[in-house]
């Protein structure tokens, strides 16, 4: 695949691919808080229920390097437009479904869809960004993620107590058809090298085989281990358990990660872009580890309201560099495969931390879990510190 055609920053395109994605995970989060009534509805049990979120990972796990292929083979505008048909029919399935297994199924379809669709627009994000600006660029699209997820559950929740259940899947496929016109008009057609199976692959293993790209997945799986684990399993039943807080009140604790994340993101792309990838890598890894770690040691509202605001704003300044390497280290024509299995890696993080760091929560570790979070993020910041600089010009 050629190199952009110009050394501008493509400012509106990047914008609107940031709102795109922000419109993407706000839609998969809607049915976060009608989970537990799905399992009194199909009388299953909330473990059952939860596998609703499992499916959904599984399916986003095992396709995203597919995905990255199909947007490098057949462009990221079709290959965007045609998952986002996959994930419609998968929201409409879900809210047909008489049967909870179909439920099931048509959230794994939902995560296929979402794995197309997630690496197809990053894949796009990579070829029409010159390398100076992919921090910036990356920042914005890191901040369409973060502000879909905290903005998802909050609206999902006020359209079940609107409708039913079942008004969060049918809320989901109307976004979904929202966005495909918008994908049609606002992501260029880009040349495309028709790379075969075989070739893809072979080029896949040339990337993992390079140490600082392994480097990079290292970070993304651990970040997200920390972030999924920390922030979505361990700290609401620390929460609940330990310091009592009512449910508004453990909103308002991880919410409040998520607004300093968004907040931390656009200046961290800037920075990423002036001073370098790795520098801001190493400060954000360190920063974020310590910070969750202070979670152990807070026993009141206010504390944890403190640290989670700490938190959200070391988590941005880790995230951001990590997409902009990969954007650097892909090289022409492998851009959506290179994002695909830097993703994976990342969803491997997000299904893993839960379900260790829920384990011990439940032996009541509390404080060795907030600890423990944030140790496979040190150590890969500790042998990233060996990797080379991988931005432009340094």
């Amino acid at each position: 695949m050629p190199e952009p055609t110009t050394e501008a920053y493509p400012r509106s395109e990047v914008i609107v691919l940031g709102v795109v994605m922000a419109m993407t995970v706000a839609m998969m989060t809607l049915i976060v808080p009608v989970i537990p009534e799905y399992a009194d509805y199909f009388d299953v049990s909330l473990a059952a229920a939860a596998a609703m979120v499992s499916v959904f990972a599984a399916g986003r796990l095992l396709f995203r390097f597919w995905g990255g292929m199909g947007a490098d083979r057949f462009g990221a505008r079709s290959t965007a437009q045609i998952s986002a048909v996959v994930v419609v029919a998968g929201a409409a399935g879900a809210a047909l479904a008489p049967e909870f297994w179909m439920v099931l199924a048509a959230r794994a379809l939902q995560g296929i869809g979402v794995a197309f669709f997630g690496t197809a627009v990053s894949q796009h994000l990579l070829v029409i960004t010159p390398g100076q600006f992919l921090g910036r660029a990356t920042s914005v699209f890191q901040t369409g993620i973060v502000a879909g997820a905290a903005a998802g559950p909050f609206v999902g929740g006020l359209l079940a107590d609107w409708g039913d259940l079942r008004t969060p899947f049918w809320a989901q496929a109307l976004l979904g058809l929202l966005i495909i016109p918008v994908i049609r008009v606002t992501v260029r057609a880009m040349p495309t090298r028709r790379r075969g199976v075989g070739e893809s692959l072979r080029a896949a293993g040339s990337l993992i085989r390079r140490p600082v790209f392994v480097g990079v997945m290292v970070l993304g799986f651990s970040l997200f281990f920390m972030r999924a684990g920390a922030r979505n399993a361990l700290l609401p039943a620390y929460a609940d358990e330990v310091v009592g807080l009512s449910a508004t009140a453990i909103g308002a604790v991880v919410s409040a990660s998520s607004i300093t994340s968004v907040l931390a993101m656009i200046p961290t792309g800037r920075l990423v872009d002036r001073i370098g990838r790795k520098p801001i890598t190493l400060v954000g890894t360190v920063a974020a580890a310590g910070s969750v770690a202070l979670y152990g040691a807070t026993s009141s509202i206010g504390g944890l309201l403190a640290v989670s605001a700490l938190s959200g704003l070391t988590v941005g300044l880790a995230s951001v560099p990590l997409p902009a390497m990969v954007g650097d280290l892909a090289p022409p024509g492998t851009e959506g495969m290179a994002s695909g299995v830097f993703r994976m890696a990342n969803d491997a993080g997000w299904i893993v931390g839960p379900l260790v760091l829920g384990a011990l929560g439940d032996a009541g570790a509390w404080g060795f879990g907030f600890i423990a979070a944030g140790v496979p993020l040190v150590l890969a910041g500790l042998l990233f510190t060996r990797a080379p600089e991988t931005g432009p010009g340094r």
